[in-house]
């Protein structure tokens, strides 16, 4: 029979190597996280014409040339790899990241907005923090709209896209400058009030920086 003590002893010894070998398993997984993400970002985007018809196509070579043009500035902000062209829709970002022909003069809004629907997969992988910065927006901001140009589908989406609009606003600042940034997304004519205040309130920010929401 063991003493009390040699009973404790050995409890605290089996505690502390279930420590290790858990923080270890941590380690492991963590590395390998970031093995994943790095094979990830080497993988090639697949872009790809919903219709097969000439204006996706074209629309195609345009993504492919602005990603091509931005490679190292936005490798980082890159979640989904495979891309539709579909020109008879509305941008989206799930189940398949697919955006529209509407930019086929300004790749810059192309680009804005396919960095717009990338972020949704970001925020989309960070429920919790979701959550809980849709909630302190509803304390700052309890009456949202949801009319068609004002805010989004419903009163959820246009809270969550407070979150999404705010890192298209800081990844077009890190790659044109804030002002610029500014007067792109002040003169879109979707979410109108999302965007006025993502750029006009600073609550909004401080928010998605208090729960995780910045730029890689």
């Amino acid at each position: 029979m063991y003493s009390n003590q040699t009973l404790k002893r050995k409890k605290r010894l089996l505690l502390a190597i279930q420590s290790i070998i858990k923080n270890n398993m941590k380690i492991t997984l963590t590395i390998a996280l970031m093995l994943i993400s790095h094979i990830a970002i080497g993988q090639k985007i697949e872009i790809s014409s919903k219709n097969g018809d000439s204006k996706e196509l074209d629309g195609k070579s345009q993504m492919e040339r602005i990603i091509k043009n931005y490679e190292k500035e936005i490798k980082n902000w890159i979640f989904t790899k495979k891309i539709y062209i579909d020109k008879n829709v509305i941008p989206f970002s799930h189940p398949v990241l697919t955006l529209n022909c509407n930019y086929f003069d300004n790749d810059l809004k192309q680009l804005a907005t396919f960095l717009h629907e990338q972020f949704h997969w970001f925020v989309a992988s960070k429920i919790a923090e979701e959550e809980n910065a849709i909630k302190a927006f509803k304390e700052l901001f309890p009456e949202v709209p949801v009319e068609a140009g004002l805010g989004a589908r419903n009163e959820y989406s246009t809270y969550l896209h407070l979150i999404v609009c705010d890192m298209e606003f800081q990844a077009l600042t890190k790659l044109i400058g804030e002002n610029s940034a500014r007067q792109l997304l002040a003169k879109w004519t979707h979410y109108t009030w999302i965007y006025k205040t993502v750029l006009e309130h600073k609550q909004v920010r401080e928010i998605n920086i208090r729960y995780g929401f910045i730029i890689p």
